[in-house]
């Protein structure tokens, strides 16, 4: 019973993390369209290159921006490229999301490099670069609130942050 128990309580905290710096439940960066539409099985989707669209699975929003560059082998090859969400049900390996406070996002990533834009009087972004895997998972504060979550990908060589 003790290990039932267990392992309920480890699959509650696991099911809420969701976000990291290269994915968002099953969507990942760089995964390629042909994969990514798999994800919807036979709901007929389209897509428009470096546009962003939002897409719902599993009753969860995602707005995500499909195309072409520096990551494509292939000047045929197209992959997700960057994914937002603003759905409180997604949280972050360290569980934090929509409504976790600047406080809650130094405590807990302050080990890494981190990047604060004010963009306006409320609203700022927090902005943690994962080099190794070329991506970004930023945060969009208002009033020091988290509203938006996006994980993006990058490439150093060829553009600044």
């Amino acid at each position: 019973m003790r290990y039932i128990v267990l392992i309920l309580i480890f699959w509650s905290c696991s099911s809420f993390a969701q976000i990291s710096t290269t994915r968002m439940n099953k969507i990942k960066l760089e995964m390629k369209t042909p994969d990514f539409l798999k994800l919807f099985g036979q709901q007929p989707i389209a897509f428009v290159e470096d546009v962003e669209q939002k897409y719902t699975l599993n009753g969860l929003d995602y707005f995500v921006v499909i195309g072409r560059g520096f990551l494509s082998k292939n000047e045929s090859d197209t992959y997700v490229r960057q994914i937002r969400t603003t759905s409180p049900k997604i949280k972050t390996l360290s569980n934090l999301g929509i409504g976790s406070s600047l406080e809650d996002l130094w405590k807990h990533y302050h080990k890494y490099q981190i990047y604060i834009e004010k963009l306006n009087d409320n609203q700022r972004s927090f902005r943690i670069e994962d080099v190794e895997n070329k991506s970004t998972l930023n945060f969009l504060l208002k009033n020091n609130k988290v509203i938006e979550i996006e994980v993006n990908s990058y490439n150093p060589e060829e553009c600044f942050i």
